[in-house]
C-alpha cells in the first residue's frame, strides 16, 4: 500500500495539484467574460471621468474646483492625467491579457464548428428541433438527396451527404462566417487597446528610462536646452505643443510630463510666414490658418504649406495640428499713471508680451508681468437708443462684484448689465498683465485702450481679479469734457493733498452758510466736518478709504436709530466739499472753473464712485496702453503616433465584427432520408444562432416548397403532424 502511495507522489509534478489548480484558476479567471467585462466597465467609468474633469489643467484650476482638500486627494489617483495613469494603463494592459486568452481559446473552436457540418446527427436529435418537418415524395431514396443538394445549392447552402445503411442525411450550412464576427470584434478590443498603449504615456516614459533623460522646469531652460532634457527625433511616440511666433523658425516642441518638461527634436523646421484669423460677427473666430514653410535638413527639400483646424501637415511621421493661437510677443508702449500720493504725473513703460519688468518708480518693489494683449475685443453692447453715437461703444464678458456690506454700492462690478437690446461690437484693443510683490504674490488686470460708452456714461475700463479662476471686476473711470482721463487724475491727486481738502471744505462751508447772522461759527463748524468727511474717504495708508470708510465710522459712532440721518448729512458734507475739491484741480491744471451743469455734476459723480472703488482695485499705478506693435504666434500640437493606424485596423476590425455578427445569419439544414411506400420519407430539421423574424420566414418558404413537392396530404411542419 506504502508503495503504490510512493509511485503516485512521485508522479505528481512541483507544486502539486493545488499549484496547478490555481494557475488554471487565474487563467480561467483572465480568460473570463465577466473578467473581461469588469475591465470594459472600470475603462468606460475613467473614460465619463476624463471627459467631465479636465485633464493636464494647472493645479490651481483643481484646486478652486474643488478645494485644497478633494484637489489633494484626487490628485495621487491620477483622476487629473486619466488617461496615462498608471492604474489605466495596468487596466488596459489587463484587457488585452484577456481578451487575447479569449480570442486565443475560442477561436481553433470556432473555425471547427465553421468547417463541420454535422452530419454524423442522429434521427432522434433531429426530431427534439423546434423548427422540423415531415413528409414524403415519390422519387427513390437514392435520387431524392441528390435533388435536395442541388434545390439548397441553389439557396446558397453548403451541402454534404452521409450515406447510411438505414438512409441518408443531407447537411447544409449557410452564413458560418457568422463566428468570424465574434472573432474580429474581440480582436479589434486588442488592437484597439494596443493602439491606444503605443500612443500613451507608456513608449515615452520607456524611452526616457532607457536613455536617462531628465525633465527640467522652464528656469533651467531659460539659459538654453540642456542635454539631459532633449529627445532625439526617433522618438517613436510623443505628443507636444509648439508655440511659434510669425517670422520665427524651430525644431524643437515642448513635451509637458508630471515632473517638469522635455524638449523634443523634429525630423524637420518649421517656419511662420503668417498667421491669418477671421471672426464672426459674434467675436468668436471663424477661421484661423497658419502659413508655413518646411525645411527638411537631411534632403535639403523646402516646401510651403498651409495648416488649418481639421487640415494638419503631415510629414516624416509627424503630424502637425492648428490647436490655438497666441500672442508671439507684441511689443506695447504703456503710460504709467500713479493711483496714490498727491503728484499727478505720467511716466512712459514698455515691453512685451510675455515678458517681465522691475518697476522702480511707484515707491514699491514690484515686478510687472506681460501676460496678454488683444487687438480685438469683441463684445456684446446694450444699446442705448436714445444717443446717436453709441454704436461704435460697448463692453462685455464682466462679472458683478457684489455690494458692499452697506447700504452703498459700488460700481466696480459688472462692465454691462443685462439688456435685451445688444449689439456685437468691436471695442479695441486691451492688455493683461500681473503686478507681482516680493512675496511672489500677484494680481492680475485687465485694461482697455479706448473709452466705452455704458449706461449713458463714458469710461475708461481698468480690470483687476486676484486668480486666474475669478472673473475680471472692473473699475470705470470717467472721461473729463475733452474725452480723456487727465480730469480724473487731477481729481484724485488734489484729494490727496491734505492742503486742498482744507480749502475745499473751507470754501464749500463758506459759500453755504457765510452770509447768515451766526455764519462765521457755523462756517468753522461746517467746514471742519466736511474737512473731516474728506479726510476719511481720502484714507491713509493703510486705512480704510472711499464710502466703506464712512459708513464703517458712522456705523461706529452713530446709535442705529440717527445713522440713516447722519448718513444724510455726511454724504451731503461730502459732495458738496468734493465739488470744490474738482474745482482746485481745475485751477491747479490753469482751467477754468466748472459750471454746475450736467456734464461736470455728472463726471463728479462718477468720479467719486471711482476713486471710493480704488482701493478695491489695490494697485499703486494704472497702466494704460498707448501704442503697440502686435505680433501674433501659432499653437501647433505635433503628434508622432504609431497607434493611430493600429486602432484604425482596430476599427476596421470592429465594423467587420458587428456588420458579420448583425448581418450574417448562420443556418444549419438537416434531411434525413429514408425509404417508404416505394418512395422517401423526409424528415427536415433547421436551426439558427439566433432566431429572428427573416429565419422564421425562410423555414415558412422552405416548408411551403417542400409541401408543392411532396405526395398530397404527406407533408406537415412541427406542431401540425397527425
Amino acid at each position: 500500500m506504502s508503495s503504490a502511495i510512493d509511485r503516485l507522489k512521485s508522479r505528481t509534478p512541483p507544486g502539486g495539484a493545488a499549484g496547478q489548480s490555481l494557475w488554471a484558476s487565474w487563467l480561467e479567471l483572465l480568460g473570463s467574460m465577466r473578467f473581461a467585462i469588469s475591465l470594459l466597465t472600470l475603462i468606460c467609468i475613467a473614460s465619463a471621468i476624463g471627459t467631465v474633469v479636465g485633464q493636464n489643467d494647472p493645479w490651481v484650476n483643481y484646486v478652486n474646483q474643488f478645494g485644497p482638500f478633494w484637489a489633494s486627494f484626487f490628485e495621487p489617483m491620477g483622476l487629473f492625467r486619466i488617461y496615462n495613469a498608471p492604474w489605466f494603463i495596468a487596466v488596459m494592459a489587463f484587457l488585452v491579457a484577456s481578451t487575447s486568452l479569449c480570442v486565443w481559446r475560442n477561436t481553433p473552436k470556432m473555425i471547427r464548428e465553421m468547417r463541420v457540418f454535422r452530419e454524423n446527427i442522429r434521427e432522434g436529435s433531429l426530431r427534439a428541433f423546434g423548427h422540423r418537418w415531415e413528409g414524403e415524395f415519390d422519387e427513390k431514396p437514392s435520387k431524392l438527396p441528390n435533388v435536395i443538394t442541388e434545390w439548397l445549392e441553389h439557396k446558397g447552402f453548403k451541402v454534404k451527404q452521409s450515406v447510411r445503411s438505414n438512409g441518408t442525411m443531407v447537411a447544409a450550412k449557410a452564413g458560418s462566417a457568422n463566428r468570424f464576427g465574434y472573432i474580429a470584434t474581440h480582436l479589434s478590443i486588442v488592437v484597439i487597446c494596443v493602439g491606444g498603449l503605443l500612443d500613451s504615456g507608456v513608449p515615452l516614459k520607456v524611452a526616457v528610462w532607457a536613455t536617462g533623460k531628465t525633465p527640467v522646469n522652464g528656469a533651467q531652460m531659460a539659459d538654453g536646452i540642456p542635454e539631459q532634457a532633449r529627445l532625439a527625433a526617433s522618438n517613436p511616440s510623443y505628443r507636444a505643443n509648439l508655440l511659434l511666433p510669425e517670422g520665427e523658425t524651430s525644431r524643437v516642441a515642448v513635451l509637458n510630463t508630471d515632473d517638469g518638461l522635455l524638449v523634443q527634436d523634429l525630423p524637420f523646421e518649421l517656419t511662420l510666414k503668417q498667421f491669418r484669423i477671421d471672426f464672426y460677427s459674434t467675436g468668436m473666430p471663424k477661421l484661423f490658418a497658419s502659413d508655413v514653410q518646411v525645411f527638411d535638413p537631411e534632403s535639403g527639400e523646402r516646401f510651403d504649406a498651409t495648416i488649418e483646424v481639421n487640415k494638419p501637415l503631415i510629414y516624416k511621421g509627424v503630424t502637425v495640428y492648428q490647436s490655438s493661437f497666441d500672442d508671439g510677443g507684441t511689443r506695447v508702449q504703456l503710460k504709467g499713471m500713479p493711483l496714490s500720493g498727491e503728484r499727478d504725473y505720467r511716466f512712459d513703460f514698455d515691453g512685451v508680451i510675455g515678458g517681465s519688468k522691475d518697476l522702480e518708480r511707484v515707491g514699491q518693489n514690484l515686478k510687472i508681468e506681460f501676460t496678454g494683449f488683444k487687438s480685438i475685443n469683441v463684445e456684446a453692447m446694450p444699446v442705448n437708443r436714445d444717443e446717436a453715437d453709441v454704436s461704435d461703444l460697448a463692453l462685455g464678458n464682466a462679472d458683478e462684484l457684489g455690494a458692499f456690506q452697506t447700504n452703498l454700492a459700488s460700481v466696480l462690478g459688472p462692465g454691462v448689465k443685462e439688456n435685451k437690446d445688444t449689439r456685437f461690437t468691436n471695442i479695441g484693443p486691451s492688455i493683461t498683465y500681473k503686478l507681482r510683490d516680493e512675496a511672489g504674490q500677484a494680481r492680475e488686470f485687465h485694461n482697455y485702450m479706448l473709452p466705452i460708452r455704458l449706461d449713458g456714461g463714458v469710461y475708461y475700463l481698468a480690470g483687476v481679479r486676484d486668480t486666474p479662476a475669478d472673473s475680471f471686476k472692473y473699475l470705470r473711470i470717467p472721461v473729463d469734457e475733452n474725452g480723456q482721463i487727465d480730469g480724473f487724475m487731477r481729481y484724485r491727486a488734489a484729494l490727496q493733498n491734505e492742503t486742498v481738502r482744507a480749502a475745499a471744505a473751507q470754501r464749500f462751508a463758506q459759500q453755504a452758510f457765510g452770509d447768515r447772522e451766526d455764519g462765521a461759527q457755523l462756517v468753522s463748524s461746517v467746514a471742519d466736518s466736511a474737512k473731516r468727511a474728506l479726510d476719511r474717504f481720502a484714507g491713509t495708508e493703510g486705512q480704510l478709504s472711499g464710502l466703506p470708510a464712512i459708513a464703517q465710522f458712522i456705523e461706529a459712532t452713530v446709535p442705529e436709530a440717527e445713522r440713516e440721518r447722519a448718513s444724510d448729512v455726511v454724504v451731503r458734507l461730502l459732495q458738496g466739499a468734493m465739488w470744490e475739491v474738482y474745482q482746485f484741480s481745475r485751477e491747479g491744471a490753469g482751467l477754468p472753473r466748472a459750471q454746475p451743469d450736467e456734464v461736470h455734476g455728472r463726471f463728479v459723480q462718477d468720479a467719486q464712485i471711482a476713486l471710493s472703488d480704488l482701493s478695491l482695485y489695490a494697485a499703486p499705478v494704472m497702466f494704460q496702453l498707448d501704442q503697440f506693435e502686435e505680433v501674433k504666434a501659432s499653437v501647433f500640437q505635433l503628434a508622432k503616433a504609431p497607434g493611430q493606424w493600429v486602432v484604425y485596423l482596430g476599427c476596421l476590425f470592429l465594423c467587420i465584427g458587428v456588420f458579420s455578427m448583425f448581418y450574417i445569419r448562420e443556418r444549419r439544414v438537416f434531411f434525413w432520408v429514408t425509404e417508404s411506400n416505394g418512395g422517401s420519407r423526409v424528415l427536415m430539421g433547421m436551426s439558427t444562432t439566433r432566431k429572428t423574424m427573416d429565419f422564421e420566414k425562410e423555414y415558412a418558404q422552405f416548408v411551403s416548397e417542400l409541401n408543392s413537392r411532396s405526395r398530397p396530404g404527406g407533408g406537415a411542419p412541427a406542431g401540425e403532424q397527425a
